[in-house]
């Protein structure tokens, strides 16, 4: 199993990136990673996390997009639910040329150490085409986990664009469980019109208080080929399997201030095993 999942691992690196053509993020990617993420929410990010906790699980997410040169306005709301490894999502961004849909149904299978998953997304404005996705996740050790995912398969057309063949891989670390989450990424971008790859990084954290109403500190920073900051999110979290997240994202400007590029608000209903928290 380790060797097959290594195979996998190096298989993924070679086509990954975090957005790719003009597929929008879902905003849970702004805090979110493929190697930690579990429950309805791993239906966009990494479809092998719906199967690590047998759960099930609704989720709503609304996203006010502020453009350097724009008013603040919807960018992007998503709905999904899942049951036991099974999920349906439904996502729609708001975009300069117009509105897109995507809807998504995913599925994922355990075994021993982790899960497999895949996802089939059906992509509607402009052109409508539909794509799929792989994931992979497994736990090396009770606090360390990796993961692998290999997106749109299948190179969908999304509105005036090729999507190229993309995946990451990431590791994540649980020091202290139900407390601290450390996360790391690596994401590589096929070139359609030229050979190689483009690579991007992640990292963020999750700190929690563990108290009766537990409250967690979430931060997430983007890195693009040459380590500089693009992007960071910050924000918080309040409840356990009813939680809301509220968070804000800023890009880097010319100038000595960042810009305030986002404010999300995530809602998450999910009912778990007895003693499972994360």
């Amino acid at each position: 199993m380790t060797r097959t999942l290594a195979v996998a691992l190096t298989a993924a690196a070679l086509y990954a990136h975090p957005v790719a053509g003009q597929a929008v993020r879902p905003r849970s990617g702004d805090y979110l990673f493929i190697a930690l993420v579990s429950g309805t929410r791993a239906t966009w990010l990494n479809p092998a996390g719906l199967g690590v906790v047998r759960e099930a699980s609704v989720m709503a997410e609304f996203a006010l997009d502020r453009p350097v040169d724009g008013d603040l306005r919807l960018g992007q709301w998503t709905l999904a639910l899942n049951s036991r490894g099974i999920s349906l999502g439904y996502q729609r961004d708001r975009l300069p040329e117009g509105a897109a849909e995507a809807f998504r149904l995913g599925a994922s299978l355990p075994f021993r150490g982790g899960a497999i998953g895949g996802a089939f997304t059906l992509y509607r404005g402009g052109v409508t085409d539909q794509g799929g996705d792989l994931g992979v996740t497994y736990r090396l050790a009770r606090s360390l986990s990796v993961a692998a995912t290999l997106r749109n398969i299948g190179r969908p057309t999304l509105r005036d664009s090729v999507a190229p063949l993309v995946g990451a891989v990431g590791l994540g670390w649980l020091p202290v469980a139900n407390r601290v989450e450390l996360a790391a990424e690596a994401h590589f971008a096929e070139r359609l019109t030229a050979s190689g790859y483009d690579a991007t990084y992640r990292a963020g954290a999750q700190v929690s208080t563990g108290s009766r109403v537990p409250l967690a500190l979430v931060t997430a920073l983007d890195f693009g080929s040459n380590l500089k900051i693009d992007g960071w999110t910050v924000g918080i979290s309040v409840g356990r399997s009813d939680r809301g997240i509220l968070l804000v994202t800023g890009i880097p400007t010319t100038t000595s201030s960042a810009h305030l590029s986002r404010f999300s608000l995530t809602g998450v209903a999910s009912r778990r095993p007895t003693g499972v928290l994360r």
